[in-house]
């Protein structure tokens, strides 16, 4: 009798044991699984804890004085302050991008005045470069970006990291611009005429792959508190043109905060 039981007992264990072995088995079969289906995240760039001014041009491809000053003016910003970011912000056919409705965006939502060339520092024309940057430097840096791009087809496909600083609350956005040099379109006032070389035209916005309509207000970075650390990482595509030379293309990464009401406060920018 005792020794059927020692038998029952000896048996009941090595059930046991199996399906603790098949368990852990199924266990590590799963996890190998899950290992090979799950996508790499994008990789994380270095964010330089420093703030850029928007040096920037409002102008119209049929205006008079944006061919003459305003050109030699916005030339001479790009060669003297190069350790900001230079964009020109155009309405007209010019070589027929997107243009035309970025300068219609940034005009309403930053009520950049309608005269042209109009020049604007972080979307203040009362700023001079100087008065913009002694603005920023007294907030500190909040947030600022990077950003790595690669021609894949007749798509660019734009990885970026956004990084904060500083903790702060609030709805921030990233709104990745693609700025052109080089392109070569009418100009009034301009000596060139037809063949004008405009240069960081602000034609067209990256949307992450997984967004549909492309939004010029950006995409959302952080909601609500946020701590300084806060980091992340987003893939973006927009259309190429085949005839663009790589050389020529780049991205301003804006950062803006939402006000709340339709506008938008601009935080920091980053191009390279």
């Amino acid at each position: 009798m005792e020794l059927n039981l020692i038998k029952k007992k000896y048996h009941i264990y090595i059930m046991k044991r199996n399906i603790l072995l098949l368990s852990l088995m199924s266990l590590f079969a799963l996890a190998a699984c899950k290992k090979e289906s799950v996508e790499e995240p994008t990789a994380t760039l270095d964010v330089e804890e420093k703030n850029s001014v928007l040096v920037a041009k409002h102008t119209w491809t049929g205006c008079g004085p944006c061919g003459g000053w305003g050109f030699e003016n916005f030339n001479a910003l790009i060669n003297n302050t190069p350790e900001h970011v230079h964009v020109a912000f155009t309405t007209g056919n010019l070589g027929g991008y997107g243009n035309q409705a970025i300068y219609n965006f940034m005009q309403n939502t930053f009520e950049i005045p309608n005269a042209t060339p109009t020049f604007h520092n972080n979307f203040d024309p009362s700023l001079s470069v100087g008065e913009a940057e002694q603005l920023m430097d007294a907030q500190g840096v909040i947030a600022n970006a990077n950003y790595e791009m690669k021609f894949e087809g007749d798509k660019i496909i734009l990885n970026t990291t956004t990084k904060f600083f500083k903790d702060v609350t609030g709805v921030f956005t990233i709104a990745p611009y693609l700025v052109l040099d080089g392109i070569v379109a009418y100009q009034n006032g301009h000596p060139d005429g037809n063949n004008t070389e405009h240069k960081k035209v602000a034609v067209d916005i990256a949307k992450p792959t997984t967004v549909a309509q492309a939004d010029f207000e950006g995409y959302t970075v952080a909601d609500g508190a946020v701590k300084a650390g806060h980091t992340v990482n987003l893939e973006f595509e927009v259309d190429a043109d085949a005839s663009w030379d790589p050389n020529n293309v780049s991205f301003a990464l804006m950062i803006f905060q939402s006000n709340g009401d339709g506008t938008f406060k601009l935080i920091n920018t980053f191009s390279k």
